[in-house]
């Protein structure tokens, strides 16, 4: 009963700090909303690799790499459906190539990467945009918590596959780029538990996916100072409060689905930041934790160079055996 109660008690303060993350958000995608556009750069011949690309913000980024002319991979568990979307939304002639990609499964992501790498030698962009929101408690094939496995470490995982061809690709002058689609949400996250990541007793989704993204972030400045001597860099980047399917079963969209379109940026607007840490030049050179396609503040525990080390040596702990060459 007293673990219960706790658990309750905790899930309230989750909704809370929610609301107020919510509303503060708002306030600054509004403010900013004149510092949220990007110029569209032509990259012919550069490729670039998305997952969860034939939906919401995922789409409408793919909608702009398009028009940068860029060659466009996207990674997604339903093929057929994905290029049927893509042919209804893009109307010209695209350079998209579309390869199954479960984020449930550490093999489907393995035999992903193994797809890219067999048909490209070169990936200047690396966009890991799909995830879920407030799902139900699951464990995933590999015996992960369902937010916690698709939202960061599959996607720490197709990163570290692809890193090798990304560091060929990069140049002084034009680093190849990894961004992070991550969340104003990894500010609600309490001190990351390495001994309970999927843990069942208390578990609240709110937190599990409050922990994933600040995992993103905290991932993301840690592979900006490893991979300081490369030509590769890396963002994550807040597309702000974005009405999309990652809302449905909240409960603001059960209970005031209107609000929605009144509040949210809309996927076009939230992908702008995304395009931007992609393809600015004006970030050459840089990396770390955007939102409206400027610089942003994060969690001030993100940064602790300590917590971030252990989080990269316990994610290569977790997807080891996945890293290992095929013989």
């Amino acid at each position: 009963m007293f673990q219960m109660l706790t658990t309750y008690f905790k899930i309230i303060q989750y909704q809370i700090c929610y609301y107020f993350l919510g509303i503060f958000a708002v306030l600054d995608d509004l403010k900013n909303r004149d510092k949220n556009k990007l110029e569209i750069i032509n990259k012919q011949g550069k490729v670039a690799v998305i997952t969860g690309g034939a939906r919401g913000i995922g789409l409408e980024v793919v909608k702009k790499l398009v028009q940068c002319e860029m060659h466009i991979i996207i990674g997604c568990r339903h093929v057929n459906a994905a290029q049927k979307i893509i042919q209804q939304h893009i109307m010209y002639d695209a350079s998209i190539e579309f390869y199954e990609l479960d984020l449930k499964s550490f093999t489907s992501v393995k035999n992903f990467a193994k797809q890219v790498l067999h048909n490209h030698d070169q990936i200047h962009i690396l966009v890991n945009n799909a995830g879920v929101m407030f799902v139900p408690y699951e464990i995933c094939e590999d015996g992960y918590e369902a937010h916690w496995t698709i939202n960061y470490l599959s996607h720490f995982l197709l990163t570290e596959l692809l890193l090798p061809a990304l560091k060929k690709s990069g140049s002084t002058n034009e680093h190849a780029r990894i961004i992070n689609v991550s969340s104003c949400a990894h500010e609600a996250s309490p001190l990351i538990n390495f001994g309970s990541i999927s843990n069942s007793q208390g578990y609240i989704t709110n937190a599990a996916y409050a922990k994933s993204k600040l995992a993103q972030v905290m991932s993301t400045k840690y592979y900006n100072k490893i991979l300081a001597n490369t030509n590769v860099q890396v963002f994550a980047v807040h597309p702000g409060i974005v009405n999309t399917e990652l809302f449905n079963g909240t409960l603001l969209k059960m209970t005031m689905p209107w609000i929605l379109s009144y509040i949210c940026k809309t996927p076009e607007e939230g992908s702008r930041s995304v395009v931007y840490a992609c393809i600015s030049p004006e970030l050459e050179g840089c990396g770390g934790y955007y939102a409206n396609c400027q610089i942003a503040k994060n969690l001030s525990y993100a940064d602790d160079e300590e917590t971030q080390k252990k989080l990269y040596d316990t994610s290569i702990s977790m997807v080891k055996h996945f890293l290992k060459n095929d013989e």
